[in-house]
């Protein structure tokens, strides 16, 4: 599985292609340095008793950085346990996957990993383990770090509510390199029955919708229907007849008209994306399309948009 670089942006037709994986890490071969020779050696301490010289990422963007770091952290865990079985585990898994999770669901301070034996219990700073007596499966090797199947992972979410359960399924189906196909989630989770969490994801599996681009997208198609509106259609091309063009209409009500649609930041980075959302919604707009527009601070608050959106559908017939 390749690598790309994680997006702090979300881009309504497109998302950067997968990169080539991270330069590796050089680790320190054991009883080499310790914890006074190691700076001197041009060493970096990653966790207790595990040291790798890295390379410079002073110039990259903070999300970036903050993602190699955490490879690094998570590589540093696995060379001290992964011979006693252990795999990435939930939000780590996740992460490492770059499987985009909710705030409240991100640690990107610690490795969580799953080990088969509860007698194994690490005492290291920014390692907690987790236990599983059934065999444990390795999905995919990525960085050098055994992950388990995306719907284990999904799982493994401890204390996710079930709309943050849909964002991160959603994550899974993304219209650009998505990870899974819906038949592949419902596969897994029908082999998952009895374990922790398998209800709460069932639930959820029923609100996933394939086809998204970010999970702001989601967050937003969700408000809508805790509302009591009807479930838009993700992403549907629309047809602008007098350039002959096609855009791709984040959430729409297909007959009324009627689209919903997250801008991130990246729509006022430039002056040329800002002449392309502008022509974009003029024609959208001459083939008789109303567009809602909803940004971060809109989601937390999303009363407001609601209205905007219930209020189009009336007066459109949508409802």
């Amino acid at each position: 599985m390749a690598i790309q670089k994680p997006l702090n942006q979300k881009s309504s037709t497109s998302k950067s292609p997968p990169t080539k994986p991270p330069d590796p890490i050089e680790f320190a071969a054991p009883g080499t340095v310790n914890c006074h020779s190691y700076t001197a050696s041009g060493y970096q301490r990653l966790i207790q008793g595990v040291y790798a010289r890295t390379p410079d990422i002073s110039d990259l963007d903070f999300y970036y950085k903050r993602f190699l770091e955490f490879l690094w952290l998570c590589q540093a865990v696995l060379m001290k346990y992964r011979h006693k079985g252990a795999v990435l585990y939930g939000p780590t898994a996740m992460q490492v996957m770059q499987v985009p999770l909710p705030k409240e669901l991100e640690d990107w301070d610690t490795c969580h990993i799953l080990l088969p034996d509860k007698s194994l219990r690490p005492r290291r700073k920014g390692v907690v383990a987790h236990y599983c007596l059934r065999p444990i499966e390795v999905w995919h090797v990525i960085a050098g770090l055994p992950v388990p199947h995306p719907v284990e992972a999904w799982l493994q979410l401890t204390g996710a509510t079930l709309n943050q359960m849909v964002e991160v399924g959603d994550g899974f189906l993304r219209r650009q390199h998505p990870l899974l196909t819906r038949e592949d989630m419902e596969a897994k989770l029908l082999s998952c029955a009895g374990l922790p969490g398998v209800r709460l994801a069932r639930k959820a599996y029923d609100l996933v919708r394939e086809g998204t681009d970010s999970l702001p997208e989601t967050s937003t198609r969700l408000a809508l229907v805790d509302a009591g509106l009807p479930t838009p259609l993700v992403n549907p091309p629309v047809k602008c007849t007098p350039l002959g063009a096609e855009y791709f209409v984040d959430m729409a009500y297909l007959k009324p008209k009627v689209g919903v649609e997250y801008d991130g930041g990246h729509h006022f980075e430039t002056q040329i994306q800002i002449q392309e959302d502008v022509l974009r919604r003029r024609l959208l707009q001459e083939e008789g399309w109303m567009i809602i527009q909803v940004t971060a601070p809109d989601l937390r608050h999303p009363e407001g948009f609601v209205r905007s959106v219930e209020t189009a559908l009336v007066l459109r017939g949508g409802v």
